[in-house]
């Protein structure tokens, strides 16, 4: 789940501006080449990032007997930190890195819309990774070349199972990639 987050936080930093969205060609469907294209519009600080994703509330129904008690409130609240460099490459196009990640995961964008500096996207998976089920995301918040704030929505679910799980996440540039 942890990597799921980063992943989405990842994907929703690295995107551009449009004031009509991703859909290019008006078909009603978004593509992950046309996310590309949108992406590859966005103005970002190559250097050091700090990304934090915050667990605010979790949500499951029809946990399997035997689950602990209190799983769901040990998840609240948790904070995952880590850094990433972004290379003047990856600045410069960081629509590939999205490309490989919609086809890896088999995500479909249902909606893609950047402009001014606000960001609102919604994506479905299934069988992210071979596992069973699905999840749709949805993403609102601001992004700017050296920073973004977001909230996330993410609700799912496999094997009698349903969840809902609610985050906010945020990054910032915070100096020169390290050396090496």
């Amino acid at each position: 789940m942890k990597k799921l987050l980063i992943s989405v936080t990842a994907i929703s930093l690295m995107a551009g501006c449009s004031d009509k969205g991703a859909d290019h060609d008006g078909d009603g469907k978004i593509t992950a080449a046309e996310v590309a294209e949108e992406m590859n519009e966005v103005t970002l600080e190559p250097g050091e990032w700090e990304n934090t994703v915050e667990i605010v509330d979790v949500k499951i129904d029809g946990l399997p007997e035997g689950t602990p008690a209190g799983i769901m409130d040990s998840m609240k609240g948790k904070v995952t930190t880590t850094k990433s460099c972004i290379t003047k490459e990856e600045a410069e196009e960081p629509g590939a890195q999205f490309f490989a990640a919609q086809e890896k995961n088999n995500c479909e964008v249902k909606k893609f819309d950047m402009s001014g500096g606000a960001v609102s996207s919604e994506m479905s998976c299934s069988n992210m990774g071979g596992a069973p089920g699905s999840m749709t995301m949805a993403m609102d918040g601001q992004y700017g070349p050296s920073s973004y704030d977001m909230t996330m929505n993410m609700n799912g679910g496999a094997a009698g199972m349903k969840m809902n799980i609610s985050a906010k996440s945020s990054g910032k540039r915070i100096g020169d990639c390290p050396a090496g």
